[in-house]
């Protein structure tokens, strides 16, 4: 096989047209600058994830000018959630005193089709149907990628002022630019309901109990889509007995209205899988590339908030290199990623510490009821906790304060439903089961002063 040496000297070469790497095309082409894409695989994904756009997602896409991709794909509106826990359940619509968007669920295929379509009609954006090989580095500066397109025999090079590798949860060129702590913290599996209702059209349900967590949400005018948490390591083992299983464990726990669509949907058996991770961000700076999406940060899909930390990065990115008069000049190209690496988290941490920080109270029983008795007092308990699940509140302080006002109050329950010493005792455990829980995540995001000083209130709280 020959390396046919093709230097094409671009502004911005995009390893990866997933959510985040064609929204960031898109952008930038919108700012004149010139752009390769390199994808591995054009034709419409059928996959789990990405099918919960919350509404802090919904705004950045606004504020980038596309709401455009969330036409013609038949996306289904979602004013909030319906918290379900045994049989009882409360429902928290989304913040709109401001005129803040809805979410939207939809099928991630046919959405990511929408923007591709978009950055295969512009006319400063070239994209090509292949597979990156290496990443092109000299004197530890990246200087553009080699690929081998899907119908073509030799391998070539591309070569740009600035190299964004965005390729997905399963990225293979993270190591390069990052020192990645990856853990795969459990398995999603995917079902479709078809052609039934949810006790509230419109919403999203998170069903918790004595049982794995499920949500639920619309993707289409016809269908809801299950995602059902098995935790571990290893994926749930699809043999002969697992429909049983599914039955056995989840029916009643689906609400009564769906459980005939949920029977179905166990008896065709078309059950998709996919692992959750846990990526905090940890970037190994590099000149001449950036890490973006899923390559860099992920968090515990639980609470949708992954497309929504991608539209934000995309948008905290596109602006710094904005300010790039010219793309040759590597000091101005370095003086944007660093700013982005040094201020990203501003955008997402709230997102990442919820999301892993919900996952770690569903799995504790005392938590968990503590959280739906929690929300279910409703006024602010309700609409901060959820403002912030939308991506619309930022305020980590706020997070931290409901979190721990959560466990509080669940311990206040205990001990006032029975006077006991092992009472008082399992109340004070969950009260430090919530401070472990929520320590390392805010450890993992950007240190800062602030996190220094909610450390400390952390521990005179236990």
């Amino acid at each position: 096989m020959s390396n046919t040496v093709v230097e094409k000297k671009v502004d911005v070469l995009i390893v990866g047209a997933g959510i985040a790497g064609a929204t960031l095309a898109a952008n930038l082409a919108k700012m004149g600058k010139n752009i390769v894409v390199v994808e591995r695989d054009l034709s419409e994904r059928d996959v789990i994830i990405g099918e919960l756009l919350q509404p802090g997602g919904v705004q950045k896409l606004q504020e980038m000018g596309f709401t455009s991709f969330l036409e013609h794909i038949d996306a289904q509106p979602v004013y909030g959630y319906d918290i379900i826990y045994k049989e009882r359940d409360y429902l928290i619509p989304y913040p709109n005193k401001n005129g803040e968007p809805s979410g939207f669920g939809f099928r991630n295929g046919a959405f990511l089709q929408n923007i591709r379509k978009h950055i295969l009609a512009h006319g400063n954006i070239r994209v090509i149907e292949g597979t990156v090989t290496q990443l092109i580095e000299k004197d530890n500066v990246i200087l553009g990628a080699t690929y081998k397109s899907k119908l073509g025999v030799d391998e070539e090079n591309v070569y740009a002022q600035l190299t964004v590798v965005t390729d997905g949860p399963l990225s293979n060129f993270r190591e390069k630019l990052s020192n990645p702590v990856k853990k795969v913290n459990g398995y999603f599996l995917g079902l479709l309901l078809k052609n039934c209702e949810l006790p509230f059209a419109n919403h999203g349900h998170l069903v918790m109990g004595d049982h794995p967590p499920m949500v639920i949400y619309p993707v289409t005018s016809r269908s809801w889509r299950v995602l059902i948490d098995f935790k571990g390591e290893k994926p749930p083992r699809l043999g002969r007995d697992f429909k049983k299983f599914l039955l056995e464990e989840f029916e009643q726990a689906i609400p009564q209205s769906a459980r005939s669509a949920f029977v179905a949907s166990v008896e065709e058996g078309k059950f998709k899988t996919f692992p959750n991770h846990r990526l905090p961000a940890c970037p190994n700076k590099k000149a001449g590339a950036v890490l973006l999406g899923d390559a860099l940060n992920m968090r515990h899909p639980l609470t949708g908030g992954g497309m929504t930390a991608a539209f934000n990065d995309v948008l905290r990115l596109s602006t710094n290199l904005e300010r790039v008069t010219d793309f040759s000049d590597s000091r101005q190209v370095r003086k944007a990623i660093d700013k982005f690496y040094e201020t990203r988290h501003l955008g997402t941490q709230t997102t990442n510490i919820l999301a892993d920080g919900l996952y770690g109270v569903v799995y504790n029983r005392d938590l968990r009821q503590a959280f739906f008795e929690y929300v279910s007092r409703g006024d602010k308990y309700a609409e901060e906790t959820c403002s912030i699940l939308a991506g619309l509140n930022k305020d980590k302080k706020l997070l931290l304060n409901h979190f721990i006002g959560m466990a509080r109050y669940g311990t206040q329950l205990k001990i006032n439903s029975e006077k006991s010493g092992v009472v008082v005792t399992e109340s004070i455990t969950m009260v430090k089961d919530a401070v472990g829980i929520i320590t390392p995540l805010l450890l993992s995001e950007k240190p800062d002063p602030g996190n220094r000083l909610m450390l400390e209130a952390l521990n005179r709280v236990i």
